[in-house]
Formats: C-alpha cells, sequence, structure tokens
C-alpha cells in the first residue's frame, strides 16, 4: 500500500494536480500519510506536508519519528508552525515548541490563542522526562459538592476540548486532589447526587516531578488508562493517559536498544557518513582500548605462553564465552530495572540468582573446555587448567554484568550504557587474567 501511495503521490506532483493531491491526502488516517512521508526525501516532505490542512498536519507530525518531525519543523515558516501547534493538544504542543530555538519559541508563543499559549509556558517549565514533561492540562474535574448533573453538562461544553476521557478528577475548593469518577459510574448515577458520595480513590497518583520511566511502571502496574498528576501540596496540575505512557515506553526501549549497542537512532535516518561514524566512535575505541589491554596481557605471560603454546588455543573460546555471559546478564538486569522489576534493595538477590545459573553455566562449558584440551593435546593437566578458567571466567563474568548496571544506576548513568562493549572490554581483561594466571600458576604441571 505504502510503495502505491508514493507513487501516485510523486505522479501528482510531478503534473502538479495539486487539487487531487490534497484530495487523496484528506482521506488518509494521519498515520498512513506518515508512513508514506518517512519514505520520501526532505524536499519531498516538505512539499507534501506543505499540502495539509493545519489539523490534519498536527496529527500527522506527531505521527513522524521524532528525527523526520525535528527535519520537518526547521522547514516550516514559523506562522505555519504556529497554526499547526494551534491544533494540538497542550503535551503535545509543548514538545514541539520545547525544540525550537528561543526566538522561534517566542514567536508560536505569541501567535497562538492566550490560554493555549499559557499551557504551554507552563509545560516548558518542566524536565521533558518527567510527569509534568509529559503531562497534558486538558481534563474535567469537578468540585466535591457539585452534582452530576452540573459535571456532565461541563463535559458536553469542554468535551471537544478533552480527548479520551476515561475520569472526572474530584477537587476541594482550594483545587487540592480528593479522588475521581469513572465516565460509566457518572453516567449511572442520579443526576441529584454529589460527586463526593460518588467519588473513589485514585489508583495511584503521579508527582509533576517523577521520572517518567516511574510513571510507566506504575501504569503497567496498575493496567490504567489516565492518571491525575500533582504537585508537592498535592493541587491538582494535569492528567497523564496511556497513549503518553506508550509513547514513553516505545522511546525509552529504542534509547536502551542503540546505547546497548553503541549507536544511536539518528543513524536510521541519515545519510552523511561523518556523523554515524561520529556515533559510532566512541564505542568502538573502548573496544579497541580493551583489546590492547588484553593484547598487552598476553604479552606479559609470553613467557608461560612460549613454554605451553597449546594455551594460545583456548583463548578465544574463554574470551567469547566471558562476553557472551557477561552480556546476557547485563541485559536481563537493564531490562528487569526498566520495567522496575529489581529495585536497589533487591540487587543482591539478583546477584545471587546470577551466580548460581553463571555457576552451572561454567561448570557445563569448563567440563567440555576441559574434555577438548585433554583429548586433543593429551595432557590432563592442560584439561584441567582451561577447565577452571572457563569455569572461573563465566561465573564472574556473570556477576560483573549483572553488577555493571546497578553501579552505573547509583552514579546516575543509564544502566544501558554498562551493557556491550564496556562489559565484553571487562570480561575480556578478566578472562585472559584468570586464564595466563591459572595457567603461570600451574607452569610445572604443563611442561
Amino acid at each position: 500500500m505504502k510503495n502505491i501511495l508514493t507513487r501516485n503521490l510523486k505522479a501528482l506532483i510531478e503534473a502538479e494536480r495539486e487539487d487531487e493531491l490534497q484530495h487523496l491526502l484528506a482521506g488518509l488516517h494521519p498515520a498512513d500519510v506518515a508512513e508514506v512521508l518517512e519514505a520520501q526525501d526532505p524536499e519531498l516532505q516538505a512539499r507534501v506536508f506543505s499540502l495539509l490542512p493545519p489539523e490534519k498536519a498536527s496529527e500527522v507530525l506527531l505521527e513522524l519519528s521524532e528525527f523526520s518531525r525535528d527535519q520537518l519543523v526547521r522547514t516550516l515558516p514559523v506562522e505555519r508552525l504556529a497554526e499547526i501547534v494551534g491544533h494540538m493538544d497542550s503535551d503535545d504542543a509543548t514538545d514541539i515548541v520545547a525544540e525550537l530555538p528561543a526566538e522561534h519559541q517566542l514567536v508560536v508563543l505569541d501567535s497562538i490563542e492566550p490560554d493555549d499559549s499559557a499551557e504551554v509556558r507552563r509545560l516548558l517549565l518542566y524536565d521533558e522526562e518527567t510527569a509534568g514533561g509529559i503531562m497534558q492540562l486538558e481534563l474535567i474535574s469537578g468540585r466535591e459538592e457539585e452534582t452530576v448533573a452540573e459535571v456532565i453538562e461541563r463535559i458536553r461544553i469542554k468535551g471537544d476540548e478533552v480527548e479520551d476521557l476515561n475520569y472526572v478528577f474530584v477537587v476541594d475548593d482550594m483545587n487540592r486532589l480528593r479522588g475521581q469518577v469513572s465516565l460509566r459510574r457518572l453516567l449511572l448515577a442520579s443526576p441529584e447526587r454529589r460527586l463526593e458520595e460518588i467519588m473513589t480513590p485514585c489508583e495511584f497518583v503521579v508527582g509533576a516531578h517523577e521520572d517518567q520511566e516511574h510513571v510507566a511502571q506504575k501504569f503497567m502496574k496498575y493496567d490504567a488508562r489516565s492518571a491525575p498528576v500533582v504537585d508537592e501540596q498535592g493541587y491538582l496540575l494535569g492528567r497523564i493517559t496511556v497513549d503518553d505512557v506508550f509513547d514513553v515506553v516505545f522511546e525509552e526501549v529504542d534509547e536502551d536498544f542503540y546505547r546497548m549497542a553503541g549507536t544511536s537512532e539518528e543513524e536510521l535516518y541519515s545519510d552523511k557518513v561523518f556523523t554515524i561514524s561520529r556515533l559510532r566512535l566512541p564505542w568502538l575505541l573502548t573496544n579497541l582500548t580493551g583489546g590492547l589491554v588484553t593484547g598487552y596481557l598476553v604479552w606479559l605471560f609470553k613467557v608461560t605462553l612460549q613454554d605451553v603454546i597449546a594455551l594460545v588455543t583456548f583463548i578465544p573460546a574463554i574470551m567469547a564465552l566471558g562476553g557472551s555471559v557477561g552480556i546476557q546478564s547485563s541485559t536481563i538486569v537493564v531490562r528487569s530495572m526498566a520495567l522496575g522489576r529489581v529495585g536497589s534493595g533487591q540487587i543482591f538477590q539478583v546477584l545471587f540468582k546470577e551466580f548460581r545459573v553463571a555457576l552451572i553455566l561454567g561448570l557445563v562449558c569448563g567440563l567440555g573446555g576441559a574434555l577438548v584440551a585433554r583429548f586433543w593435546h593429551g595432557r590432563a593437566s592442560l584439561g584441567l587448567i582451561v577447565g577452571v578458567s572457563m569455569m572461573l571466567a563465566i561465573t564472574l563474568s556473570a556477576l560483573l554484568g549483572a553488577v555493571s548496571p546497578a553501579v552505573f544506576r547509583r552514579l546516575n548513568i543509564d544502566p544501558a550504557l554498562a551493557s556491550g562493549p564496556f562489559v565484553t572490554m571487562c570480561n575480556d581483561i578478566v578472562g585472559i587474567l584468570l586464564y595466563m594466571g591459572i595457567a603461570t600458576a600451574f607452569l610445572k604441571l604443563l611442561v
């Protein structure tokens, strides 16, 4: 479908039949338009996007990838951008405005409706990765003493402004959160009943400065559709809906994935070889450093290797096994942290579990390596050294892979950085030190 749409778009543009092109775009879902635009070069993207009416353009812009969205926004005249932003919810409008240069932000904020401008300015005060940064100010609230009929009338008046209405939040006269009423419960209640009679406690409440990852974990834990956001004193500020949380989850997963691979999402959309090289180079330099250190350690044990050259044949296996099990452990711990399944008080339980798993893996692989060494080179002593080295390298590598994310988190560094090249480098060094150290200690058995 995408290929057919792309061909039709290009044919209509080349024939300068803009009316037909606008008609074609009007009948497509914003997500389909965004998918087609992603496949076009920047010039064609901008040309097609310029034909969309502001309301449709606002929906399409939010469906684009972050890279394509930023690229497109840079090509838009400020006046056109202000029109588009004016049709967005407060949280989405804030995301767009926050990426603009300071001077363009002021122009856009001055061009949209005063109420919308005030909302965006409020949200810009919060860090973009906190609950305040992803919340929207559009909501329906009612005071405790208000009746069901009064609130339903308010929903009729403000309904177009508030999408995905799941709850009416109940507040006191000072706008402090007291509870919530589901839309279903509200519709089934008698019109004269007061909100305080039918309200229920909120499943959970989100603090404005709470990290967005913690918010996502709460949504998954309680299977919630929306949640109120409050300040330190409990005053209702806004709400977060489940679609905002989906965006956060996908964003965090993508970010962790790219960081573990030592690259960035930007590489997907860039054709600039120097930009791609800059993104990949830091982790490759980390690997280079690890390789040089490992090579230096091998050089230090050159006497041992000269006496028993058969030791060289097992260096790749020990390094590969240590690196693999270390990455496995670190990946599991990083994902468990991201899903909220491992807290600071549970890290010792995780280490103990990884130790037991690694011990089993080490015993099996070590036994296999020992048997290969014994029958390949005909020396039982070499088999003993290879087997013990493999077992210890796997066990320590697993522990290192499990503890690294916890250390990174304690240092306020993304635990995802503890995976991949970092773990591989450390495990290579640990594996060689163990192998060569044990071989040197038992050299008399080998010669």
